[in-house]
């Protein structure tokens, strides 16, 4: 039986990792849009709505654009260097836990952002450090998948993961739709190109709905999709899937049923029917319901009887 902290650690594992390679992401399409704003928006709003994303303010960012600071600044809970130095402290107490493959992706990616961190890089320029924390996220999350049992180990590891990429991806929506509901018309067709890079969505939509983009097509894909991993639906259906195993009696039903809920939720409203407030309104809604998840999964697995949470720094 595993100790509580051990599903603990594993399950923030998959949380830091996931939201290290999201803000990577997220960082490299925003470095890309801020270097092409036109003329209706200003390299300024561009990096704001990254801001949103991670939930920062923009007096929190220190350094052009924020750029060096989400990268390296341990103090920002959504830098990568942040996520990545919990993630290996959590992957190291449990060693026992993780193939040797998925440690080494850990403390690999983790040496190489400190070794990044000592050498001074162009604001304007960080790429090769971006395409290293995405390269390395995803050889961690093929090392997960390839290397480690179908145990409660590895499913704690797949739920926090899902959770926080499924969170992510809604508050991605979010923003977008905030800001599309006042944005010219003419300019709606870039930025959901953008919004999907900012998901590594946009070649899969591609294969799905050809060069046919448009709102009501980005949101149902980005909610809907049964095939693309990073779709509201696939996340909390995966998460779904292996929570199941782990529910014992009563410990961990709560979880399960709210989970099955906000799954529910998604899977069968029709988002691309609503305007923006009621768009805004069901997203608000989904995420709220994805909180409540991971709080009732941390109670129930992590520490039974006690209302004390780990934090969800800037989540």
């Amino acid at each position: 039986m595993m100790l509580s902290r051990h599903a603990e650690d594993l399950f923030w594992i998959g949380r830091y990792m996931e939201r290290a390679e999201n803000t990577a992401r997220m960082l490299d399409v925003t470095y890309h849009s801020a270097l092409e704003a036109g003329s209706d928006r200003s390299a300024d709003e561009v990096w704001g709505d990254l801001y949103a994303i991670l939930m920062l303010d923009e007096d929190e960012v220190v350094g052009l654009a924020g750029g060096s600071s989400l990268i390296f600044d341990t103090s920002l809970p959504f830098s990568i260097r942040s996520a990545l130095m919990k993630a290996r402290e959590n992957t190291r107490g449990t060693r026992e836990l993780v193939s040797s493959e998925v440690w080494e992706a850990v403390n690999s990616l983790h040496l190489e952002l400190q070794r990044s961190a000592a050498i001074p890089i162009h604001d304007d320029r960080p790429y090769d450090v971006l395409r290293l924390a995405k390269s390395w996220g995803q050889t961690f999350s093929g090392a997960v998948y390839t290397t480690m049992a179908r145990d409660d180990g590895f499913r704690f590891i797949v739920i926090g993961q899902m959770l926080e990429r499924a969170a992510t991806t809604v508050r991605t929506l979010q923003v977008w739709n905030q800001r599309l509901s006042t944005s010219p018309a003419a300019s709606a067709h870039a930025e959901w190109v953008k919004l999907l890079k900012s998901v590594s969505g946009h070649e899969a939509y591609l294969r799905t709905h050809r060069a046919q983009i448009s709102a009501g097509r980005v949101v149902d894909f980005l909610t809907q999709s049964d095939d693309f991993p990073r779709s509201v639906v696939f996340c909390l259906r995966t998460a779904e899937e292996h929570l199941i195993p782990m529910v014992l009696g009563n410990t961990g039903l709560a979880a399960r049923r709210l989970l099955g809920r906000v799954r529910s939720t998604a899977q069968f409203s029709e988002p691309s029917s609503l305007d923006h407030h009621g768009l805004a309104e069901l997203l608000g809604h989904i995420e709220s319901e994805i909180l409540t998840v991971g709080t009732e999964i941390d109670r129930a697995f992590f520490r039974p009887g006690s209302a004390v949470m780990h934090a969800y720094e800037a989540f």
